[in-house]
C-alpha cells in the first residue's frame, strides 16, 4: 500500500460539530502510527477503514488535553479488540511519567492481562530518529510551545515526507525540520488579524503558517488545529497563508486520505 496519512481531527482545544481535536494517522504497507490521541481514535480509524490493531506507535507530542486525552481509551479498546502485540507510546522525556500516571489512573498500566504498553521518550536534538516500524522513519525536533514541552514529528516514506509543526509559535528547528519535505501540516489557529484578541501567543496563525513553508520550502501546506471561530468559514485562513506561500495550500479535511 503507497503511504498515506487522514486527519482524525483538525480543531484546536475546543471542538464542534464539524472537527475534533487535532490528529493524523500516517499508514505505510501494513502498519499505521498515530499523532497525537483525542478520544474517538478507534472510532475514527475504523470510518478510514484502518484497522486499530495495525498501529504499532502512538506519538504524543505534549500533554495539552485535547493532544493527549485520548490515550487510556484508545489503549483499553485495543484491548478489548483482542491485542497482543506491544504498543509504544512515544513522547517527550518530561512527560514519561506524567503519561505512565494517566494511563495508571484508569487501570491500564503494568497490567498483566493486557499487552504491553511501552513509553519511548525521544531524543531532544532536530532530526533525532524516533521510533518507528515497517518502511516509516520517524524524525523528532522540540518546537516553541511556551512553558509546555513540545515537538514537532517528520514522518518519511521513500522519497516523501509528511512534517506536522504540533502547537507552536514559528519555530527555526520546526522549519529545519521540514525543509524539503513534500508536506507541511502546520498549525493556524487565529488569523492574523485577530491576533490581538486570540490569547494564543504560543500558537501560530495562518501568515506564520504559510512563512514557515515558504522557510522550509515545502511542497505543500496544510492548515490545521483551527480556532472553533473559524470552523464555519476557514478560508480567509487559506487566502491569509497563501499570500506568504507560493505553493500549494488547503485547509485540512477529516476522514479522507492525502498521499504522502
Amino acid at each position: 500500500m503507497p503511504a498515506r496519512f487522514a486527519f482524525l481531527g483538525t480543531s484546536g482545544a475546543l471542538t464542534s460539530a464539524t472537527r475534533d481535536n487535532t490528529s493524523i494517522v500516517v499508514q505505510a504497507d501494513d502498519v499505521a502510527v498515530l499523532v497525537d490521541c483525542g478520544g474517538s481514535a478507534v472510532h475514527r480509524l475504523r470510518r478510514l477503514g484502518i484497522d486499530p490493531l495495525r498501529l504499532t506507535h502512538v506519538v504524543v507530542t505534549h500533554v495539552h488535553v485535547d493532544h493527549a486525552y485520548g490515550l487510556p481509551s484508545l489503549v483499553r479498546q485495543l484491548g478489548l479488540l483482542g491485542r497482543r502485540a506491544p504498543l509504544a507510546v512515544v513522547c517527550r522525556p518530561e512527560h514519561v511519567d506524567v503519561l505512565r500516571a494517566l494511563l495508571a489512573v484508569f487501570r491500564l498500566w503494568d497490567k498483566s492481562d493486557l499487552f504491553p504498553v511501552t513509553l519511548s521518550p525521544i531524543d531532544l536534538e532536530v532530526g533525532a530518529r524516533a521510533p518507528a516500524s515497517g518502511s516509516l522513519i520517524v524524525r523528532t525536533a522540540p518546537n516553541e510551545h511556551g512553558a509546555m514541552p513540545n515537538f514537532a514529528v517528520r514522518v518519511e516514506a521513500g522519497s516523501r515526507a509528511l512534517v506536522y509543526s504540533s502547537d507552536t509559535r514559528p519555530s527555526q528547528a520546526v522549519i529545519t525540520l521540514a525543509g524539503d519535505a513534500h508536506t507541511l501540516v502546520h498549525e493556524a489557529t487565529f488569523a492574523e488579524r485577530d491576533r490581538a484578541t486570540a490569547r494564543a501567543v504560543h500558537h501560530s496563525s495562518a501568515a506564520d503558517a504559510g512563512r514557515v513553508a515558504a522557510a522550509a520550502g515545502a511542497h505543500r501546506l496544510i492548515l490545521t488545529h483551527v480556532g472553533a471561530e473559524y470552523h464555519h468559514d476557514p478560508g480567509p485562513l487559506v487566502d491569509e497563508a497563501r499570500a506568504q506561500f507560493t505553493g500549494r495550500v488547503e485547509m485540512a479535511e477529516e476522514l479522507r486520505f492525502y498521499p504522502l
